[in-house]
């Protein structure tokens, strides 16, 4: 199958690394800037998906993120043209997104965790409501949290701006479908409240396992979400406090004058829920970093089988009117742009999946980054062979992805996954069994 780019092709200033997935829309990859070794992904639209209407929401995405600088939303780097094919370079975002996290839990999120996420999550979007941009695509999958315990909202494919011209016809419905608002799938105006119910499913999500609206079909679904019937969270997981019952059930509300006024609001109640809950943060399994910055902030004392959206963000529903559009269609996750590459069958005994063989003599990009353990020594694996104890010290190239596991006996094995990049250690925290 023909490609947009080769390995080792030049993209602006970048060089591409890798292929990381493509969907309806065009294709991504992760690339490196040639000087300053800067990690980017690269969205690029291609010719088959060239149309007038693509074209313009391509170039709004670009126009609205780069008028975004938060520490929660992905950054946009450099808009350009390669051949004819417009190209977006934005932050590259390692690590899982909410959605691959709570299938990595089998579960809910830790509701520690949820609440650190929660509320970062929510600090973006009161952010870019405060400037003018309703994201209209708020969703598990394009949510990630970075190695370093990062929480980055991402795919602004069809967000909408003050300066945004009208791309959707009138009567029709933008998004993903089980997470959008009544209001919404009759063909309403999106506004901050759609946002707002986005947000509620969102936290639903993290601490039940589940989307609060299921069904065997879409008609049934959208009849579901009309009727704003789903079961209490509490009712899934008896350990959800009445503090985000409350949330959720503020968001959820069909009168979209019942919900939250604004973002600003729905943020007050996140921190006041930090705030009865232990020490929130990331697991240590992505780092320490989340957790203490947590504790800098932290107050004293499926049943529907066609999931919408969930792995395709570019979706035609031709039911009750609903039209679901959104930038990368079938590469498995909102935000491509950010996809964890396929594991490559040739990682080598570090545990990389390497990327372009390095020129020979010493490569300027090459990093060394230690993995420790933050309370005595564990095993390192690259799949069923042992290659080492930590500390444990891999070198790698910008950009290089590590994939290992640490086992101690009498704790749960914890895996490893990063890109190479400046930061030069990470330590890990196992669990008991």
């Amino acid at each position: 199958m023909s490609r947009a780019f080769d390995t080792n092709q030049t993209v602006g200033e970048y060089r591409v690394v890798d292929f990381l997935g493509a969907g309806g829309m065009g294709e991504v990859y992760r690339a490196m800037h040639q000087k300053i070794g800067r990690v980017a992904a690269v969205k690029v639209l291609t010719q088959a998906t060239q149309s007038s209407g693509f074209v313009e929401r391509f170039f709004n995405e670009a126009r609205i993120q780069a008028s975004l600088q938060h520490p929660n939303v992905a950054t946009l780097y450099d808009f350009c043209e390669v051949g004819g094919q417009p190209c977006i370079i934005m932050e590259y975002v390692d690590g899982q997104t909410i959605s691959e996290r709570i299938a990595a839990y089998g579960a809910a999120l830790p509701l520690a965790e949820t609440v650190y996420v929660f509320e970062r999550v929510c600090e973006a979007i009161e952010y870019i409501h405060r400037n003018g941009v309703i994201h209209r695509d708020i969703k598990s999958n394009n949510i990630k949290i970075s190695s370093t315990g990062q929480v980055k909202l991402l795919d602004f494919g069809i967000a909408k701006g003050q300066d945004s011209r009208q791309l959707t016809q009138a009567g029709s419905v933008i998004g993903t479908l089980q997470y959008l608002a009544p209001e919404l799938i009759r063909g309403g105006t999106a506004d901050a409240r759609g946002d707002i119910w986005a947000l509620g499913v969102l936290l639903y999500e993290m601490v039940t396992g589940r989307t609060p609206f299921d069904a065997e079909t879409i008609g049934d679904l959208c009849d579901s979400i009309d009727r704003v019937e789903y079961a209490p969270a509490a009712q899934l997981n008896p350990g959800v406090p009445r503090e985000v019952t409350a949330i959720i059930s503020r968001c959820l509300r069909k009168n979209p004058a019942e919900r939250y006024g604004s973002a600003a609001e729905l943020l007050a109640d996140a921190r006041r829920l930090a705030g009865v809950v232990s020490k929130p943060g990331v697991s240590a399994s992505v780092s320490e970093a989340a957790s203490e910055y947590a504790e800098e902030r932290t107050p004293a004392p499926s049943k529907l089988p066609l999931l919408i959206g969930a792995a395709a963000a570019a979706v035609v529903l031709a039911v009750v009117g609903v039209v679901a559009l959104a930038f990368l269609g079938s590469s498995g996750g909102g935000e491509a742009a950010n996809a964890d590459a396929v594991a490559n069958t040739t990682n080598t005994a570090r545990g990389l999946n390497p990327g372009p063989a390095p020129a020979a003599g010493r490569d300027a990009s090459e990093r060394s980054v230690e993995i420790t353990v933050s309370d005595g020594k564990a095993d390192v694996y690259r799949g069923a062979e042992k290659i080492g104890t930590t500390p444990y010290s891999v070198r790698g190239r910008l950009g290089d992805r590590v994939r290992l596991t640490l086992r101690r006996d009498g704790y749960a094995d914890e895996p490893v996954d990063f890109v190479v990049g400046e930061k030069k250690a990470f330590m890990y925290t196992l669990a008991k069994k």
